[in-house]
């Protein structure tokens, strides 16, 4: 009774505080919404960062941990136990805005399309609001601002780099804004979380020459068309309905001229699933079958098939305790256990490797999703999102999760 008291008193005084914080925290959302910077390139964003962190009583910075535009912060590194880690992705898209934002993006070609501007502001709302709290921390937190989560790997490199064992991380969390799920809503779930996310570039080269004569061409978009609507088969007549798994290209390249056949096109995609059977099937035959067609069309087809990230996986037991907590922050009515996992890739996935783990998502009730032109993140979510995040960094304790 005492310990639910404690935690209601707590809860009340958090969301007071990340109320107080709001504007704030909007008005760093908006600037680096303005000057979105692409993956491995985030140095204003960085810079940035480093600024705010150091700015905060307790606060140790440390820069260019695995790659050179990660930002690190630590709260109570003196205490003698495994640390916390809160991580917020920082790279923004190559995607023009479109949403006409008094502070849309700058950036010709750039967007934060995906809401890693908030995610940063979030944390760094968080990390403000526990460090005046720095004294009831039970272990130390470390604040993750990791580059190049879109694809690139910086969740590998900042591993690869010795985050996990320089600060004793016991558990991490991650969180994310999402889109076409309850407002205001948090959902998660024990086990898988994510999608596996693989990548892979198709290039075909034929011989070019002038529309009007087709028959004195070999014509690398026609093959390009056959493996676009043979890959889809693959997916809805080889593997099992009960497995889902996605093959789709996102991004063609052939030509510069109307009346050109051009010699060769090139097409990026990626392949998901649930588990590295099933993916590995899909290798196999994209393996196959990109050479047949390209034969079957007299052109040269090469693949280079690029293994990006695992799923996530949410332990069990540190989910509980998150579920637990977030009832009493939230309300019950507004943490959900998901019955599925995301399609999407997350490099969370290799803290998830390596720690106990647990990806959070905030539902926003927006109409348009990730990775359009028009995405956008309601603002007043902001002091529930940052004061979730302070609260599991007072309460979440990896005692009672092991």
């Amino acid at each position: 009774m005492e310990e639910e008291q404690r935690d209601k008193i707590l809860s009340s005084l958090l969301l007071d505080e990340a109320e107080g914080i709001s504007q704030q925290v909007v008005a760093w959302r908006r600037e680096f919404h303005q000057f979105p910077e692409l993956a491995f390139e985030e140095r204003v964003t960085a810079a940035r960062i480093v600024q705010i962190l150091s700015d905060l009583n307790g606060m140790e910075v440390i820069t260019g941990l695995g790659t050179s535009t990660s930002v690190v912060g630590l709260l109570r590194g003196d205490l003698r136990k495994p640390a916390l880690m809160l991580r917020s992705d920082m790279d923004a898209l190559a995607l023009e805005e479109g949403t006409d934002l008094p502070f849309a993006s700058c950036m010709p070609g750039l967007m934060h399309g995906c809401g890693h501007d908030a995610h940063m502001a979030t944390l760094l709302g968080a990390a403000t609001l526990l460090s005046r709290h720095q004294e009831d921390l039970a272990r130390p937190v470390v604040f993750v601002f990791q580059p190049a989560e879109e694809g690139m790997g910086g969740a590998k490199s900042m591993v690869e780099g010795g985050l996990i064992k320089r600060f004793d991380i016991g558990m991490a969390l991650g969180f994310h804004y999402w889109p076409h799920y309850s407002y205001g809503k948090l959902f998660t779930r024990p086990g898988p979380m994510t999608a596996i996310s693989d990548q892979m570039h198709v290039e075909m080269q034929g011989v070019g020459g002038h529309a009007a004569e087709p028959h004195l061409v070999v014509d690398p978009i026609i093959a390009m068309a056959q493996l676009l609507l043979a890959t889809q088969s693959l997916t809805n007549r080889e593997i099992d309905p009960i497995k889902a798994a996605v093959v789709s290209f996102g991004r063609v390249e052939a030509g510069e001229a109307y009346n050109v056949i051009p010699e060769r096109v090139h097409l990026w995609g990626t392949v998901r699933a649930f588990d590295a059977d099933t993916r590995d099937y899909l290798r196999k035959r994209l393996e196959e079958v990109v050479p047949t067609i390209s034969k079957a069309f007299r052109v040269m087809g090469t693949m280079e098939y690029m293994p990006y990230c695992p799923s996530t996986i949410n332990d069990e037991a540190l989910t509980e305790r998150i579920l637990e907590l977030s009832k009493s922050l939230l309300g019950e009515e507004n943490v959900m256990v998901m019955e599925r996992p995301l399609f999407a890739g997350e490099d969370f996935a290799f803290y998830s490797q390596l720690v106990p783990s647990c990806f959070c998502i905030m539902g926003t009730g927006v109409e348009y999703g990730l990775h359009h032109p028009k995405y956008d993140i309601p603002e007043d979510l902001f002091p529930i999102a940052v004061a979730w995040e302070a609260y599991m960094g007072l309460l979440l304790d990896l005692q009672e999760v092991r």
